[in-house]
């Protein structure tokens, strides 16, 4: 056998490692935090059995997402002897106010190899008695982690912050503060890495901040205070040719930062608890980006499209939908839980209760509304793209695979059993879904 010369040999490998990380999907809703996946063949025609390679079981409680990189999904978890209270599917008004959940318990990062499910290794961070309080559908690692080539930051709420290697070692940590949230419902925003620095959003009814942390030593480079209450939107980079901006969602107020952490601009008329996080494109030939929220009690339900190079306070006055720094306001269209994801000049926005409205990005038009998926469907998962297909993730753990034009006539239906609030990832021609007990690939054979 011909050895390979070392030149070529290096190629190859760069080769490679360049083909893997364009296929990761490295923290929330993947690349540029966009939800965008390539094709998963099969996926809208296969039988649930032909799709399904792999089910790994997972240890713990947590509703953080997979992210994947360079060959390996990384979750993360929380372990306690004494289980806590049965998690309830669905919206409701009892056991609104959040508790607090005795015992000793280990904060926990988990490998798969995303090709086999090999459980690669289980890293404990943390462990001691959990601080603060959550809701009865929040975990105590609902923030999902982000990764690149180097390593994985994983966060948990009211316990701390650590960067680990692709081995599963620490390369820093620290303990983040008990922060008081509204009726007690506990943090869930996750942390966002973007060009070596962590971007966290750390919204609470006593001290609001945005922070910006060195992912290669911990260290921190900025602070801003701001002057917000409890949120639970992960912080969005928006890069577009005129500079990148750290966007903020908030109920008071839609913020942007420079990377250096000067206020851009903000923006008021959000509902009153703002969940979703942004999105942005090219529509048009120009950069636009996409901020909601529509909490279900709340009238205001509010997207809204923003231009770049806005400066300070771009709130729309009473009855303007537009103004020089907003391009449009769609007042209704809003999700509470999922978060819209833009495909083409297309923003679908899925709500909670089952319904998908889809807008012109470039308008904000409906040119679906409320188009029903089913039944009894309730959503908290944020939808994806597979290719050309819509794929949302039911509470009841039902993958569902849409052709956006027509979704009341779902494609596939992919029961998994159990529950999912966790959004998917798609990477390598495969779809990785987290459901309470098991992280599950689904890919054609």
């Amino acid at each position: 056998m011909r050895a390979i010369p070392g030149v070529l040999f290096l190629s190859l490998v760069l080769t490679q490692a360049t083909a893997r990380a364009q296929d990761a999907w490295p923290g929330f809703r993947g690349l540029g935090m966009a939800g965008l996946g390539g094709p998963v063949p099969g996926l809208d025609s296969k039988a649930t059995f032909d799709l399904v390679r792999w089910r790994a079981p997972v240890p713990g409680r947590g509703w953080s997402s997979p992210v994947v990189h360079s060959g390996k999904v990384f979750l993360t978890t929380s372990i306690s002897e004494i289980p806590g209270p049965e998690q309830r599917k669905g919206l409701y008004i009892l056991d609104l106010q959040g508790k607090a959940q005795p015992g000793e318990r280990a904060w926990e990062v988990l490998a798969f190899d995303a090709s086999t499910g090999k459980a690669l290794w289980r890293t404990p961070v943390f462990s001691g008695e959990a601080r603060g309080t959550i809701h009865i559908k929040n975990s105590f690692a609902s923030e999902t982690p982000c990764a690149d080539d180097k390593r994985v930051i994983a966060m948990f709420g009211n316990r701390g912050i650590a960067a680990l290697d692709h081995a599963g070692k620490v390369l820093w940590k620290f303990d983040l503060p008990v922060r008081k949230t509204e009726m007690g419902w506990g943090p869930a925003a996750s942390p966002v890495l973007h060009e070596g620095v962590v971007y966290l959003a750390m919204d609470s009814e006593e001290e609001s901040l945005v922070w910006a942390i060195n992912a290669n030593t911990g260290d921190t480079l900025w602070k801003r205070i701001r002057a917000e209450k409890s949120n639970w939107a992960t912080p969005f980079v928006w890069v577009h040719p005129a500079g990148t901006e750290v966007i903020t969602p908030g109920k008071g107020k839609v913020r942007s930062y420079d990377t250096r952490g000067e206020l851009l601009w903000e923006l008021g008329g959000m509902s009153m608890i703002s969940i979703p996080t942004p999105s942005a494109g090219t529509i048009g030939g120009k950069p636009l980006l996409f901020v909601s929220s529509g909490y279900v009690m709340d009238i205001r339900k509010p997207v809204f499209a923003i231009r770049p190079g806005s400066r300070g306070d771009i709130s729309l006055k009473l009855g303007e939908n537009a103004n020089s720094y907003v391009a449009w306001r769609n007042g209704g269209a809003g999700p509470y839980h999922p978060s819209p994801v833009l495909a083409g000049d297309r923003l679908h926005v899925l709500l909670d209760r089952g319904f998908l409205t889809t807008l012109d990005a470039s308008t904000g038009k409906a040119l679906l509304d409320k188009a029903g998926l089913g039944r009894s469907l309730q959503f908290t998962a944020s939808p994806v793209m597979a290719g050309d297909r819509l794929v949302a993730v039911t509470e009841d753990a039902e993958v569902l695979v849409l052709d956006p034009a027509t979704p009341g006539k779902p494609l596939a239906r992919h029961a998994l059993g159990g529950m999912a609030l966790a959004t998917p990832a798609v990477s390598g021609g495969a779809l990785f879904v987290r459901t309470q007990n098991e992280l599950v690939q689904l890919k054609s054979r």
